[in-house]
This record gives structure tokens, C-alpha cells and sequence, in this order.
């Protein structure tokens, strides 16, 4: 299992013909409502928002350390302003239920359970005084919760 919730990893929604990934660190594998589950954070700001929103799958990619360049790219540039794959050289792979990558050594493939947006009045007053500093990587809407029922994880 990756060091999931310490590692960068790409999570990613869409079709073969329309897709986007983003750098997530915010996640965890568990359990809930006894399904293995993955969660995650995603801000709404996020192009990769919209992809997610409008799937029913999502999958989680993460990479061998000497990919972690890929994270500059995927991390704080949007695929509405670029082609984040040309940008990285890395390889689309297109699975039944989701996108990955080729270059990925461990794949979680999650089908979407719960997506809901967590509430400014329940998080800690340092994160949201984050949300009001627009030099802060967290700036602007609170996070969307998303959890995904865990379909397949593959190790390769």
C-alpha cells in the first residue's frame, strides 16, 4: 500500500475523450459504512472538480519517487490553461471505470458514495483564516469531502 494521505498522488475523472488529474495529498484509505473506501479533498476551484462532479469513478494514481516532478505541474498549474500530459510526458492508461497512468505503481479505482462540501462553522479557525489568505495554496472555498468506494486497487 502507498504511503497514502504522506505521498503525492494523481487523482484523476472523465472519459478517455475529455479527462483531468490533480496532485492530491489530502486522503486516506479506510473504511466506512462497510466499504473499503478511499477519501479525499478537493477543492471547487479546481478544473478536476468539474470531472469529478460529473463521474460516477474516480481513480487514485501514485508514482515511483522519481516521478514526483510530475507533481510542479499537476500540483499548481490547471489543465484548463495547459495539456498537463504533454507538459509531464506521462501516459494516459484507460480503464473500464476510470484514467490512469502508465507510469503508476499502485491504482485505486473508487466509484463515488458520498461528495459533499464540509462546513466553514465545523473546521478549525486556523484552516479557515487559510481559505481568506490569497498567498495560501487552501485559498478560497472549503473543501469538498469526496469518498470512493474502493472497486480495485492494483500493485504493480
Amino acid at each position: 500500500m502507498a504511503n497514502v494521505g504522506k505521498e503525492l498522488a494523481l487523482i484523476s475523472a472523465g472519459t478517455s475523450e475529455n479527462f483531468n488529474a490533480m496532485t492530491i495529498m489530502f486522503g486516506a484509505e479506510g473504511m466506512i459504512w462497510g466499504k473499503a473506501a478511499y477519501f479525499a479533498f478537493i477543492k471547487p476551484e479546481r478544473y478536476t472538480f468539474e470531472f469529478i462532479k460529473a463521474s460516477d469513478y474516480f481513480t487514485v494514481s501514485y508514482f515511483p519517487k522519481q516521478l514526483n516532478k510530475i507533481h510542479k505541474v499537476f500540483g499548481y498549474k490547471s489543465g484548463r490553461d495547459l495539456d498537463k500530459i504533454k507538459e509531464t510526458g506521462i501516459t494516459p492508461e484507460f480503464l473500464e471505470n476510470g484514467i490512469t497512468f502508465k507510469e503508476a505503481n499502485e491504482i485505486y479505482i473508487c466509484k463515488k458514495i458520498y461528495f459533499k462540501q464540509m462546513d466553514k462553522d465545523f473546521e478549525p479557525e486556523d484552516v479557515v483564516a487559510q481559505y481568506n489568505d490569497p498567498k495560501n495554496i487552501i485559498y478560497g472555498e472549503s473543501h469538498y469531502a469526496l469518498i470512493g468506494e474502493i472497486e480495485k486497487h492494483i500493485v504493480k
